[in-house]
C-alpha cells in the first residue's frame, strides 16, 4: 500500500505550484481537479450521467460538461452542487486510488482542493499538508489568473472549509504568501521527512488529525508558544519518539473539556454529512443533537468571545516583533476577527431555531429510546431518509450551517491552545510517571506515544501533580500495567 500525503489548500493558495515542485523530485502526483477534468470533458465517463440528471443543456455540442453554466447552477443552487459531487467524487476516488497503486514512487501526493470538504478520517492518508495564504492574497491570485471578479471569489472561498477548520487538520502547512522561489527549501525539508516516513511505512497506518498541532508552521515556529519547562521527576530521552505517533489529549479544565467535545462532534457531523448514503445521514443528525445539547451550556459563545478576543490582544501585541514571522501572524489575527464577528452574529439562544422545529425535536425524542427511530415509530422521518441525497444535504446544511461559527471559533481556540505546549520526552520507568506541577497551571495535557506501542495512558491530573499509568491494550476491564519503560512525548498546554 503506498504512503499517501494528502495536499489541500483554499482556492489560490498555491497547490499547483507545490505539487509542481514535488513531481520535479520524481514524486508522482495524483491530480483530483486534473482527473475531474478528463471525466466531464469531451467523451469522458461523467459525461452521460450529467446529461440525464442535469438536462442536455450543461453538455456543449462537443460532448464536454459546460463548466460555465454548472458553476452558475452550483452557486445558486446547493442542491445542484450537492448532485454533481455524489456523481464526481466516487469517480474521482476509484481513480484516484487506481493511480496511487500504480504509482512507483517512495511515496504520492495525492492533490485534492475539497479534501477537507469531503472527509478526511477515512484512512487515505497518512499525512496532510495544506498550503495556506492570507485570504487577500488569495483573492487578489484568483482575480488576477482566471478573471473573477471580487465577489465571485469570494463565494468561492466561503463555500471551502474555513481556513482555520483547513489549519486544523494539518500534519504539516506550507505558509505560501511570497514568491514561488521561496518554497523550494521547504519542499526540500518536507520531501526528506516524507521519504523517511515512507520507508518505515507498514501499509496500515493511517492519518490521525488530533496530531496536527505540532507540526503547523504558524507563528508557533517562531516563538508565540508558552510551553511549560521539563519535570525532574523523569530522564530525558536523546532522540525522538519514533513516528507514526497517537496523541491522547486530557483536559483539565472543564471549558476545554467542552470544547474537545465539540470539536469531536463537529469532525463527526462532518464526516457523516459528507456520506451518500441515508443512514450516514441518519448518524450525521443524531450527532447534531448531541452538539446541541453540548453547545446548549448558558456561557459557551461569551466564553470564545473572551478567549478569542484575549487572543487578539496577545497576536496584536507581537506586531513588529523581528522574531515573529509577520505574514503568518496577520492571517492569525485575520481568522481570529473573522471568529469574533461569527461568533457575534449569532443571535438569541444557541440553536433555538432547532429546538423550535417540532419535527427535528420529534425525531431527537424518539432517537433517545433504543430502536426509538424505527420507520412505524416515525414515518415522515422514514420519508425523509428516503429521499435523494441532495435533498437530505440540502436539509443538514440548513440545520447546521448556523452553527459554524462555534465550529470556527473552537477550531482557532483549541489550535492555539495546541501549539501553546512545548513537546518533552520523558521515559515512564515499568509504566508508571508522576510529575509535580509546582503551583503551575495547564489547560490540557497531550501525550504522544508510537502506535506500534500498543500502549494506552491513564491519566489523572490536579493542580499538584500529574500521574500516567501506561497500560496494554486491551478489551478486559482490568488492563495490566507495562512492566518495560515506556518512552513518550508529553506537552502542558496553555493559552
Amino acid at each position: 500500500m503506498a504512503y499517501v500525503v494528502g495536499l489541500t489548500g483554499g482556492i489560490g493558495s498555491g497547490k499547483s505550484a507545490v505539487a509542481a515542485l514535488f513531481a520535479d523530485l520524481g514524486v508522482e502526483v495524483v491530480d483530483s481537479d486534473s482527473i475531474a477534468h478528463e471525466l466531464t470533458g469531451p467523451g469522458g465517463t461523467a459525461v452521460e450521467t450529467i446529461r440525464r440528471t442535469f438536462g442536455p443543456e450543461y453538455v456543449t455540442t462537443a460532448g464536454a460538461l459546460d463548466r460555465e453554466r454548472m458553476r452558475k447552477l452550483a452557486f445558486e443552487n446547493p442542491q445542484s452542487r450537492k448532485m454533481l459531487e455524489s456523481i464526481l467524487h466516487p469517480l474521482i476516488r476509484e481513480e484516484s486510488e487506481r493511480r496511487t497503486t500504480d504509482a512507483r514512487s517512495p511515496y504520492v501526493i495525492q492533490m485534492i482542493p475539497l479534501l477537507v470538504e469531503t472527509g478526511v478520517a477515512e484512512g487515505r492518508y497518512q499525512r496532510i499538508l495544506v498550503v495556506d495564504c492570507p485570504v487577500e492574497t488569495q483573492i487578489q491570485r484568483v482575480i488576477q489568473r482566471n478573471g473573477l471578479s471580487r465577489d465571485n471569489v469570494m463565494r468561492i472561498i466561503q463555500a471551502q472549509a474555513p481556513r482555520a477548520v483547513r489549519l486544523a487538520h494539518a500534519t504539516e502547512v506550507i505558509e505560501n504568501s511570497g514568491r514561488i522561489e521561496s518554497l523550494a527549501p521547504r519542499i526540500q525539508q518536507l520531501h526528506q521527512i516524507y521519504l523517511a516516513a515512507a520507508s518505515q511505512h507498514t501499509g496500515s497506518i493511517t492519518h490521525n488529525s488530533s496530531t496536527s498541532g505540532q507540526a503547523n508552521g504558524g507563528p508557533h515556529e517562531k516563538g508565540l508558544g508558552n510551553g511549560m519547562p521539563n519535570g525532574r521527576e523523569s530522564r530525558e530521552i536523546p532522540e525522538p519518539v519514533d513516528a507514526p505517533l497517537i496523541v491522547y489529549e486530557y483536559p483539565l479544565t472543564e471549558r476545554i473539556r467542552t470544547l474537545l467535545r465539540l470539536e469531536d462532534l463537529f469532525e463527526r457531523v462532518h464526516h457523516f454529512d459528507a456520506k451518500e448514503d441515508a443512514l450516514d445521514h441518519h448518524v450525521a443528525l443524531l450527532t447534531l443533537f448531541e452538539i446541541l445539547e453540548v453547545a446548549s451550556r448558558a456561557d459557551l459563545k461569551s466564553d470564545l468571545l473572551q478567549e478569542l478576543e484575549r487572543q487578539k490582544q496577545v497576536l496584536l501585541s507581537f506586531k513588529s516583533n523581528p522574531d515573529v514571522a509577520q505574514d503568518a501572524l496577520s492571517a492569525v489575527i485575520s481568522d481570529v476577527e473573522h471568529a469574533l464577528g461569527a461568533l457575534f452574529g449569532m443571535t438569541g439562544k444557541i440553536g433555538q431555531y432547532l429546538r423550535e422545529n417540532e419535527w427535528l425535536m420529534s425525531i431527537k425524542q424518539r432517537t433517545g429510546i433504543p430502536g426509538g427511530a424505527c420507520e412505524f415509530d416515525l414515518p415522515a422521518y422514514h420519508y425523509w431518509l428516503n429521499q435523494d441525497c441532495a435533498s437530505r444535504s440540502a436539509d443538514m446544511n440548513a440545520w447546521i450551517s448556523p452553527l459554524y461559527p462555534l465550529r470556527d471559533g473552537t477550531a482557532i481556540v483549541l489550535k492555539l491552545l495546541r501549539e501553546g505546549g512545548k513537546p518533552t520526552r520523558h521515559v515512564a520507568p515499568q509504566g508508571t510517571f508522576s510529575q509535580m506541577l509546582g503551583g503551575r497551571t495547564s489547560q490540557m495535557v497531550r501525550i504522544r506515544l508510537p502506535r506500534s506501542a500498543q500502549l494506552v495512558p491513564e491519566i489523572s491530573a490536579n493542580k499538584y501533580a500529574l500521574n500516567v499509568r501506561f497500560t496494554s491494550f486491551s478489551t478486559e476491564p482490568r488492563p495490566k500495567v507495562s512492566e518495560s519503560d515506556v518512552e513518550f512525548e508529553l506537552s502542558f498546554c496553555n493559552l
